[in-house]
């Protein structure tokens, strides 16, 4: 897509390497979320910003981006990545507290909410006892609960919000519930389920160990993640503020 080839034109750096390298937020769906469910120059927020891919697509797309995350490594990261861009709307990246966001000096109002949350204790992303990959899952879903509420809190009326999420297993397999758990938390703040989409992912060693895993435990490969789109208030308005999509003109 535009913003995605407009980076990939560019000379090597850093944030390229990045991307071939890491496991990173797909940067097409990115500038797809934006493009459908925001116009030009709405305000992002992203209250579990992690890596820059989201900041920087926004940035590229003219859209004004905050993230927040607790990591200060990572939006140190973030913002060295960033300068290898030109911007329309430069990114910002703020250390806080999802949970605490009017107490990390979040202000004002947004035109839509772009995230991926941890996905509980499944990868550890810090030491920080606030971390919420740190904590068991029932601690977890209570403040991503609470964190889900201070960002729609922050979510202008009749605006959309787009969540990427995935269900991961407990200590003995069972699946957590994560998807419908999102769902419920962002209801429960005053929003509704407009969209849901299942985002493919790539395979990598999948195969190779999908094998052992179904041999010991009759348990299947997962491979993909759930695109859930909520909207808060009219959804028609919400449709009209988003404004209509240009088709991507490939080139000949």
């Amino acid at each position: 897509m535009k913003a995605w080839r407009k980076a990939q034109g560019k000379e090597p750096n850093e944030f390229q390497k990045d991307w071939e390298h890491k496991s990173i937020f797909d940067p097409v769906l990115t500038e797809l979320l934006y493009t459908w469910f925001s116009p030009k120059g709405a305000k992002i927020l992203d209250p579990f910003a992690g890596g820059s891919v989201r900041g920087i697509i926004a940035g590229v797309l003219g859209r004004p981006y905050l993230g927040i995350d607790i990591s200060a490594d990572q939006i140190f990261e973030n913002q060295k990545q960033a300068e290898s861009f030109e911007f329309d709307s430069a990114p910002k990246w703020k250390k806080g507290d999802a949970v605490k966001l009017y107490q990390s000096g979040v202000r004002g109002k947004f035109d839509m909410i772009l995230t991926c949350p941890p996905y509980g204790d499944l990868e550890r992303y810090s030491d920080d006892p606030d971390d919420l990959s740190n904590m068991p899952y029932d601690v977890f879903l209570g403040c991503f609960r609470q964190a889900v509420k201070a960002a729609t809190d922050r979510l202008n009326e009749d605006r959309f919000a787009a969540i990427v999420v995935g269900d991961f297993r407990d200590k003995n397999g069972i699946y957590r519930g994560f998807v419908s758990d999102t769902i419920s938390a962002f209801k429960d703040a005053g929003l509704h389920l407009y969209n849901e989409a299942i985002l493919v992912t790539q395979a990598a060693s999948l195969p190779v160990r999908v094998r052992g895993m179904f041999t010991a435990g009759q348990k299947l490969g997962k491979t993909h993640q759930n695109v859930l789109v909520l909207v808060k208030g009219n959804p028609k308005a919400a449709t009209e503020f988003a404004g209509s999509v240009e088709p991507y003109r490939f080139d000949a």
